[in-house]
């Protein structure tokens, strides 16, 4: 009997091991394009996070966190001065965790250009899971500030207008 259930177990784990990498090149998402990005996003601002607080959903199956950002500028969308709220899943509550792959994680006082939109009850969430949002560091030769660590500001500043106009053109 532990013979049998040796050779099986071996016989799944092989099945699983050919079978799982083709679903996981299934399963990742495709890269967007800035532009891409700026036309599926509702909102697309340049901030500072200011507040992390996690907690339960509603039905308490699932821990989310709200990140508030102290806007500087919104590319698209939002309100001059005002602070932006984005629902991300996961987080940590009592010593509970949750941690969700492909989403954006945020960090106390990070600067960051965030793309957006409204899920279903009104909340923003950030477009594309990760995709949607970039860490924002002045480069210490330039002292130009930098997004992704491989564009400027202000060249994603521009593609992201450019986009934006393009879109109301349609």
């Amino acid at each position: 009997m532990k013979i049998q259930s040796g050779v099986i177990t071996t016989g799944i784990s092989l099945a699983l091991l050919l079978v799982l990498p083709g679903a996981g090149v299934l399963s990742q998402s495709k890269e967007l394009t800035t532009e891409a990005l700026a036309g599926q996003a509702e909102v697309v601002a340049v901030g500072k996070v200011s507040s992390l607080v996690s907690g339960w959903n509603e039905d308490h199956s699932r821990i989310v966190t709200r990140v508030t950002l102290a806007v500087e500028s919104y590319i698209k969308g939002g309100s001059a001065g005002q602070p932006l709220t984005i629902l991300v899943p996961g987080g940590e509550v009592d010593g509970v965790g949750e941690l969700y792959s492909h989403t954006a994680v945020f960090q106390s006082d990070e600067n960051v250009l965030v793309f957006a939109q409204k899920d279903r009850q009104g909340n923003y969430r950030v477009s594309a899971g990760q995709q949607g949002k970039y860490t924002v560091r002045k480069d210490d030769a330039s002292g130009q500030l930098m997004v992704g660590g491989t564009r400027t500001l202000q060249e994603v500043t521009a593609l992201v207008q450019k986009a934006v106009l393009d879109q109301q053109q349609k």
